[in-house]
C-alpha cells in the first residue's frame, strides 16, 4: 500500500469535488489507514461493498462518495450512505453522512467544509448522526437544524450485574433486592387482553411482500421516518456481512403488524440487548406493546443486564417508559438539512411524530 502524499494547501479555486472512481481505492484507503488505522481500514473493507455498492438506492452512476482532489492529489472523501426519507406526506432522496476524512496534514484548510457543501447541494435531504465534536460544530456553523439527540431509553433487566459493575460485588447483593423491588412497583408487568392477542414469531425467511404492505399502512403515524419496505429491509439486517440481528414480527390474525429487530453487546463488560429497530403503527397499542414485552422476555432469556433503543416518537416513548424503560443520556445527536418547501421551521422543532433508530444510520458496527 501507498503511503499519502502530502499535497500543498487546497484552495476553494483550484479544489475539484467528484465522485469516487474506482482508481482512487488506493490512496483512499492509505488516507483512511492514517486517519482511523489499520484495524478500521480492516473493518471499513469488510462492510464497504455492502454498505455503498449493494444499498438498494445507491443511484445508477454509483455511491454517493465524494472526493476533494487539487492537481490530481487526493485531499479528502465524504462517503454518505443512501435512503429514502418519508417526510409528513412525501418521500425524499436522503443519505446518511459517514466517513468523512481529510488528509492529516491539511486540518483547518477548508477541505472538510468544501466536502460537507458540496454534499449538502446534491441531495435532498442530507443527515448526520452519532456527530464527532468536530463534525457537529461544521454543521452547526453552516446553520443546519439541530434537533437534539435522539432520545435513548434503557430498560435495566440484571439489576445485579448492573449495580456490579458500579459498586462491587458485596454491595450488589445487598442493594440489588431493593432496586428490584422498586422497579416492579414503579413497572408492574402487564398482560395483554384476549381481544388484544397479537402473535410474536421469529422471522427466518427473507422480508416479503407483508413488510411492504406494513410500510404503507404504518408509516401514516410518522411525520420523519426512513422508508422501511422489504428490499431495503433485507438489506439492512438480513445482508450486513458482520453483525447477526435477530427478527421478530408481530401478526395479528396472520397479517403482519410490527416487527422488531435486536442482538447481544458488550460494553465496558456488561451484557447489552439491543433493540436495533422498532417498527409498527404508533396508534396500534397491541401491537407495539406486544414487541416491547417481547424485547424483554428476550433480554431475559439471553441474560442480558439491560436493554437498549431509541426513539423521538412520542406515542413509543411513552409507552416505553410505562414498560420499565428509564431515558438516559444519549450519544446520538442529530442534524439535518432538508431541501424542501414543504417543511418550515416549525417542524424542526416538534419532533414529537419522528422516529430515528439505531439501526436507521451506520451507528450498529461492531459485534
Amino acid at each position: 500500500m501507498i503511503a499519502p502524499k502530502v499535497p500543498p494547501a487546497a484552495s476553494e479555486s483550484t479544489m475539484v469535488i467528484g465522485r469516487r472512481l474506482p482508481e482512487d481505492r488506493e490512496a483512499l484507503e492509505a488516507m483512511y489507514a492514517e486517519v482511523f488505522g489499520r484495524d478500521a481500514l480492516a473493518e471499513s473493507r469488510e462492510r464497504w461493498q455492502w454498505q455503498y455498492e449493494l444499498n438498494p438506492h445507491c443511484p445508477p452512476e454509483g455511491p454517493d462518495i465524494w472526493v476533494a482532489k487539487e492537481g490530481g492529489e487526493i485531499l479528502g472523501q465524504y462517503a454518505t450512505m443512501n435512503v429514502r426519507l418519508k417526510i409528513k406526506d412525501r418521500i425524499l432522496q436522503g443519505s446518511w453522512g459517514m466517513d468523512v476524512m481529510v488528509n492529516p496534514h491539511l486540518q483547518k484548510k477548508g477541505v472538510g467544509t468544501q466536502l460537507f457543501n458540496y454534499w449538502d447541494q446534491h441531495i435532498e435531504a442530507p443527515l448526520g448522526l452519532g456527530l464527532s465534536v468536530s463534525s457537529y460544530a461544521l454543521f452547526k456553523k453552516l446553520q443546519w437544524h439541530d434537533v437534539g439527540p435522539v432520545p435513548c431509553f434503557t430498560k435495566p433487566l440484571d439489576v445485579r450485574a448492573l449495580l456490579r459493575r458500579r459498586f462491587g460485588a458485596l454491595p450488589a447483593v445487598i442493594i440489588a433486592p431493593l432496586v428490584k423491588a422498586g422497579l416492579w412497583i414503579r413497572y408492574p408487568e402487564r398482560k395483554p387482553s384476549p381481544e388484544d392477542y397479537i402473535q410474536i414469531r421469529r422471522l427466518e425467511e427473507p422480508f416479503g411482500k407483508a413488510f411492504d404492505k406494513l410500510w404503507h399502512k404504518a408509516s401514516r403515524g410518522y411525520d420523519f421516518v426512513v422508508e422501511r419496505e422489504s428490499r431495503y429491509l433485507e438489506w439492512k439486517f438480513h445482508r450486513i456481512p458482520y453483525v447477526s440481528y435477530e427478527i421478530y414480527q408481530a401478526l395479528r390474525g396472520g397479517e403482519l403488524a410490527g416487527y422488531v429487530v435486536l442482538r447481544q453487546a458488550v460494553k465496558n463488560g456488561v451484557r447489552l440487548g439491543l433493540v436495533v429497530d422498532l417498527f409498527a403503527h404508533p396508534e396500534d397499542s397491541a401491537a407495539c406493546d406486544a414487541l416491547i414485552d417481547w424485547a424483554s422476555k428476550w433480554g431475559k432469556d439471553h441474560r442480558v443486564a439491560r436493554l437498549q433503543t431509541f426513539t423521538f416518537h412520542r406515542q413509543w416513548s411513552e409507552r416505553l417508559r410505562r414498560k420499565g424503560y428509564i431515558r438516559i443520556k444519549s450519544p446520538m445527536q442529530f442534524c439535518l438539512h432538508i431541501h424542501s418547501d414543504h417543511v418550515g421551521g416549525s417542524f424542526f422543532q416538534d419532533t414529537s411524530r419522528w422516529h430515528v433508530t439505531f439501526g436507521d444510520s451506520d451507528m450498529d458496527r461492531t459485534e
